[in-house]
């Protein structure tokens, strides 16, 4: 009993600190929304279209050395620790921030995001020590508050950039987000344990990356959960581009708020739901299972997005916007919760890393075909395009349900190879 208590308590104390470091990289990534208009208008002197161009140009670069810098470091993580990475990613990324206020052209600076994405350890690897240290009653919870600290530091990281920037230029609060980096390695440092870790890896998936990727690849269902990854992150991350257009066209909207406090609220409204309901819907899922509760959110996501590219009147935006930021709770802790049931031991870093590589390339991809189809189609046709990906995605998790119900051996099978046993609380 007395054993069980300081495991208890250990892991408390290890999920704690996991959380902050959660909610201070998500800050300091936060922060960079505000900062980087300003950058390229006082400092680039960049204007019109290019204002867009390069707005685009260097969010992508952070996306692109993160979905290909993942793959390595996951395979590191596997056979050198998990906690080495994080401390690697973190300081580093840490210094690369740092450096951000020495640009002094648009080039320069997305040269820095993409450094800054090849340091990307510490979130996922974050991530995965809650996944697999996690008992298995609380997986769905766990990985619901994490997804609320990290949302909670995605709407705190703009309002402090903000304040920041109304009395010191752009240049001036860049080492701020380093500082929220820098506290989070420390906190890695001195408060995270990574324990006791599979060292031994069978001899036939050491040989090079893209054996290890074949052999994830063959462990079904994984490659209908990466699809799914793939496009929860495209038509959530690719929506936000276009929130300010579906705005300002909206009828009927709240007369004591203007234009840029409607899309404050739209956006908050949503981040809002994931804060207050993730760790609920966590605890649901550990009791019904994480692939119900992933149906039924893509299954509304779908249907919340025909509504919004039918309708122009602003509550039932803000409804909508609500009711999709349930569905995101509802979704991506889900599929890593099943994606935590198939890990197979001494791979664990390498499985997650597979899965952050097709969320990175759905954030990456979302609002540059968002673009091109708004462009072509206008509003409406984004949202129908949309709803067609969550579609894909429902798609495949009702394919999933179909699997496990053919392979009904292969829940209790694949339970076998978690690294996290059940005396862990």
């Amino acid at each position: 009993m007395k054993v069980h208590s300081n495991r208890m308590e250990h892991w408390n104390r290890q999920f704690t600190a996991l959380l902050t470091v959660q909610l201070l990289v998500s800050t300091a990534h936060g922060m960079f929304v505000p900062l980087l208009p300003n950058f390229l208008e006082d400092v680039g002197h960049v204007r019109g279209d290019s204002l867009y161009i390069w707005s685009g140009v260097v969010f992508s670069a952070n996306f692109i050395a993160m979905m290909l810098a993942m793959p390595f470091l996951g395979r590191i993580g596997d056979r050198y620790g998990r906690k080495p990475v994080m401390l690697w990613s973190g300081f580093g990324m840490a210094v690369i921030t740092a450096c951000m206020p020495l640009a002094s052209e648009p080039w320069q600076l997305t040269l820095l995001r993409f450094l800054q994405g090849c340091f990307t350890g510490i979130l996922p690897f974050t991530m995965v020590l809650v996944l697999i240290g996690a008992s298995r009653k609380k997986v769905g919870v766990s990985a619901g508050t994490m997804q609320m600290m990290g949302e909670s530091g995605s709407l705190i990281g703009p309002l402090i950039a903000s304040s920041l920037l109304s009395f010191m230029p752009v240049q001036s609060a860049y080492p701020a987000m380093s500082v929220f980096i820098f506290m989070a390695a420390m906190c890695v440092l001195l408060f995270v344990n990574e324990g006791p870790r599979t060292t031994h890896i069978p001899t036939k998936v050491r040989d090079s990356l893209l054996t290890d990727w074949k052999r994830l690849w063959r462990m079904k269902p994984l490659p209908s959960l990466l699809i799914s990854a793939l496009c929860v992150n495209f038509a959530i991350i690719g929506t936000n581009p276009v929130l300010p257009y579906y705005v300002k066209q909206a009828t009927h909207t709240l007369p004591f708020l203007n234009e840029q406090w409607l899309l404050g609220v739209t956006l908050s409204t949503t981040s809002l739901a994931v804060i207050l309901f993730s760790p609920f819907l966590g605890m649901i899922s550990d009791r019904v299972g994480p692939l119900l509760l992933l149906k039924v959110a893509t299954s509304t996501a779908l249907l919340l997005c025909l509504v919004q590219a039918i309708t122009h009147f602003y509550p039932i935006i803000l409804g909508c916007r609500f009711l999709l930021g349930l569905c995101v709770a509802g979704m991506m802790p889900n599929i890593q919760a099943q994606v935590r049931g198939l890990v197979q031991k001494g791979m664990e870093g390498q499985t997650f890393a597979m899965v952050n590589s097709w969320m990175f390339l759905g954030s990456l991809s979302g609002p540059l075909i968002g673009g091109i189809i708004v462009a072509q189609f206008g509003i409406q046709g984004w949202f129908v395009a949309a709803m067609l990906v969550f579609a894909i995605s429902c798609g495949q998790a009702f394919g999933i349900g179909r699997f496990y119900s053919r392979n009904a051996h292969l829940q209790v099978t694949h339970s076998l190879f978690n690294p996290a046993t059940e005396s862990k609380p």
